[in-house]
């Protein structure tokens, strides 16, 4: 198998200095200049696919917040409902919550001593 390099060197024209890189050298960097264009292009379009992904977050993260809001929206408006049509058991609810939570922070704390 034979190389440009060799194929200079073998049918040399008499006379003229021989530089056998010169021929090569020129071949690599037009290689070179080519993947960098090659990398370029790739980078770019990273670049644009990153952003619209980006964007796309964005848009997901504000649908998915404000799905979130009318949610909470809704439970406020319906306990509020539930509160006006049974009080007396909103009441005993509350107040075994409260009673519950009051039993927990004095019983931790000690709980945790031991």
């Amino acid at each position: 198998m034979t190389t440009i390099l060799d194929e200079k060197k073998a049918g040399g024209n008499p006379g003229v200095p021989e530089t056998p890189c010169a021929c090569g050298a020129a071949h690599l960097g037009g290689e070179v200049k080519e993947t960098a264009r090659r990398f370029e292009k790739g980078v770019d379009r990273a670049k644009v696919a990153l952003s619209e992904k980006i964007e796309d977050g964005k848009t997901a993260a504000n649908r998915l917040l404000k799905c979130g809001q009318y949610a909470v929206e809704d439970g406020m408006e319906e306990t509020m409902h539930q509160i006006k049509r049974n009080p007396v058991g909103s009441l005993a609810i509350a107040f075994a919550a409260g009673a519950a939570f009051g039993f927990l922070a004095l019983f931790l704390p000690r709980l945790g001593k031991k």
